[in-house]
């Protein structure tokens, strides 16, 4: 590969990644079924989320979708009173609205960044048509970088496994550096309730399973493809 060449199919490779990771993020951070499912599963001090928390499963379902429509809507407001053990009151605490805002920021930015980084897989990949760039240089970058991306993930799957909670602490030292809002009580703060450690380890798992899946796929399609274009 020609050195020109070479740094697109890198450039290709490094923004399929990262596009197959915020993809995945995205498709199961907000995946209402998968709320459901976890709600269903989880237990907290010997009951239910929603028993725990006082109120519906239905009341819990509609929680969840208005929480997870907020982090999409650079507008909108997590303010809200709903009946919760028979009295009525304001769901989130100031902290708990602070921290999700930096929650949604993250949300929209990581969203921009992902559709950004498509475009470039798509327009990168269409530039190597125009130009007859056999697409087997394509697949000798991606090989290169998801080499060096598997190595991580492996690291990261074993540091999962073995001490989640140290895992997950250390994300939001990284991505929530500001403050400790996210620090929440799993006895006192809805938020938490609704989320608690153990889906958050469960949503990782689902995470790294799909992102996988995309970027071996990708690996397979790329094979077959530069094959065919030698």
């Amino acid at each position: 590969m020609q050195k020109k060449n070479s740094s697109i199919c890198y450039l290709i490779s490094a923004c399929f990644i990262l596009c197959a990771l915020l993809a995945s993020v995205h498709f199961w951070s907000f995946n209402l079924e998968f709320y459901r499912k976890q709600h269903d599963s989880i237990m907290l001090y010997g009951k239910h989320i929603s028993e725990y928390i006082g109120f519906s499963d239905e009341d819990l379902a509609d929680l969840t979708e208005f929480t997870l429509d907020y982090l999409n809507d650079p507008d909108a407001s997590l303010d809200r009173k709903m009946e919760i053990k028979g009295s009525l009151r304001e769901v989130y605490t100031d902290d708990e609205k602070l921290h999700m805002v930096d929650v949604r920021k993250l949300n929209l930015a990581t969203s921009c960044l992902c559709i950004a980084s498509f475009v470039i897989v798509v327009l990168g990949i269409f530039w190597m048509i125009l130009k007859k760039q056999p697409l087997s240089d394509l697949y000798k970058a991606y090989s290169r970088v998801l080499k060096i991306i598997m190595i991580v993930i492996t690291v990261l799957a074993v540091w999962i496994v073995i001490d989640f909670d140290s895992f997950w602490t250390a994300f939001h030292h990284v991505f929530f550096a500001s403050n400790e809002l996210w620090i929440l009580d799993l006895r006192k703060d809805i938020l938490i309730m609704i989320v608690p450690p153990e889906f958050f380890n469960n949503l990782v798992i689902y995470i790294v399973i799909t992102f996988v899946i995309l970027v071996m796929a990708f690996y397979l399609v790329l094979h077959i493809v530069g094959k065919k274009s030698q």
